[in-house]
């Protein structure tokens, strides 16, 4: 049996507007700084359906499509990143001034996550709702936490699993 190869520790995130039909989108941003360990995928029980006859035998039961979701923390989150996601406006005599009117994002989003290793399994989901938390701790300083809602496409696919190549993340060298 060969060693696996890992899909953890240092990822990145690159995100863009979902395309026409649900295709992927055209051209992908990185999100920026992800904090240590903050980034999961994660699937939550979908609704169960059960049916019962009298004396509360189950009969019969049905599991819905399990809600998987990817979340990260983006450490000082650039203007261009808030501005991408909720609209917001940059301003300021030297673009150096935020106007955000609203924290939430309209728009359905692609989302691609890239762990470190050439050979992990890294994750692309075409249409994604997003949302987005800003927050300000002593500790952390300014951050974004962001939850990616992977839906469904009008062609069933929820997601699609693939192998990382060179390509993907150039400056990282074969097995970490």
């Amino acid at each position: 049996m060969s060693k696996p190869i890992m899909s953890w520790s240092k990822c990145k995130i690159e995100i863009g507007k979902t395309g026409a039909s649900d295709a992927m989108a055209a051209s992908l941003t990185d999100i920026g700084i992800i904090k240590d360990k903050s980034t999961t995928l994660a699937a939550e029980d979908g609704e169960s359906l059960t049916a019962k006859a009298t004396g509360g035998v189950v009969v019969a039961e049905e599991e819905g499509e399990p809600v998987i979701t990817l979340t990260t923390r983006v450490i000082e989150p650039t203007y261009a990143l808030e501005t991408l996601l909720t609209g917001a406006v940059v301003g300021g005599t030297d673009n150096d001034e935020l106007t955000v009117k609203s924290n939430v994002v309209s728009d359905d989003f692609s989302v691609k996550l890239t762990p470190k290793n050439i050979g992990a399994i890294g994750i692309k989901a075409r249409r994604t709702h997003v949302s987005f938390r800003p927050g300000h701790s002593e500790e952390e300083g300014h951050f974004v936490d962001l939850t990616f809602k992977i839906l469904a496409c009008d062609d069933g696919e929820l997601y699609k699993k693939y192998r990382v190549k060179a390509a993907d993340w150039p400056t990282v060298q074969a097995g970490g």
